[in-house]
């Protein structure tokens, strides 16, 4: 089992890619919203320095489960404020921290559906008023009246089929070719953004090569594979 207390800082300095001389097996946790960037980001990896980047993909309520069990991961993924949290508890090296991208909120609706007007925050109110269902996975995000699944690849299906009109997810969650289409994003000011860092796990085995994939991903190289996964690249800001 993982101890939640500050555990020292693993000092590691950033070498480059071509220096590294083993091959090695970097174990990744990540949240779904960022994966498809991840995935492709990962390969390149990969390829250009011969480590393999191990992904375990999950929810946020199933990646902060893992790591309670004392799951052993070599770096992980998530939205700023659960990395402030895992910061704070001594689970990542705060040192380590690299923004990586944002996404905001769309709306999904069934492929060929007449697509609602949300060019404006009023329309955006008016289309969720005229909506016969609409469905998300967070309960805190909307009102009672609002249709709550939990599993998103299920609440995703419903909206395939007909049988819920409209969603509420991450941008860079909405897959297109699934019976599914992006409507468009929510409006400023309803729009909700989500800021996702990678870091070290405090207790991982690969800390130079996991260091150099978080930096590949913050690279500016990285750029094109982000936005095309509807993701805003914030690594090259730094």
């Amino acid at each position: 089992m993982r101890s939640f207390g500050r555990l020292p800082c693993v000092a590691v300095t950033l070498i480059s890619l071509t220096g590294m001389a083993a091959a090695a097996d970097i174990r990744v946790l990540s949240v779904g919203a960022v994966q498809n960037a991840v995935r492709a980001l990962a390969a390149d990896f990969g390829a250009e320095t011969g480590h393999h980047v191990v992904l375990t993909i999950g929810s946020p309520v199933v990646v902060t489960q893992k790591i309670k069990d004392g799951e052993v991961f070599d770096a992980v993924i998530v939205s700023e404020p659960a990395m402030d949290r895992l910061d704070q508890d001594g689970v990542v090296n705060p040192e380590s921290r690299v923004p990586l991208a944002k996404t905001g909120m769309g709306v999904a609706m069934r492929a060929g559906a007449p697509l609602p007007d949300l060019s404006t925050p009023e329309a955006f109110k008016q289309a969720l008023l005229a909506a016969k269902s609409v469905v998300h996975g967070d309960p805190t995000l909307l009102k009672p009246r609002l249709k709550i699944v939990p599993a998103q690849a299920a609440s995703q299906d419903m909206i395939a089929k007909g049988e819920v009109e409209m969603g509420l997810y991450n941008v860079s969650e909405i897959p297109e070719g699934k019976g599914l289409t992006l409507a468009g994003p929510v409006p400023a000011p309803l729009q909700l953004t989500t800021s996702y860092e990678g870091a070290l796990m405090s207790d991982g085995s690969e800390p130079q090569a996991a260091r150099a994939f978080i930096r590949f991903l913050a690279n500016p190289d990285a750029r094109a594979k982000w936005v095309a996964a509807r993701l805003e690249p914030l690594g090259d800001r730094r």
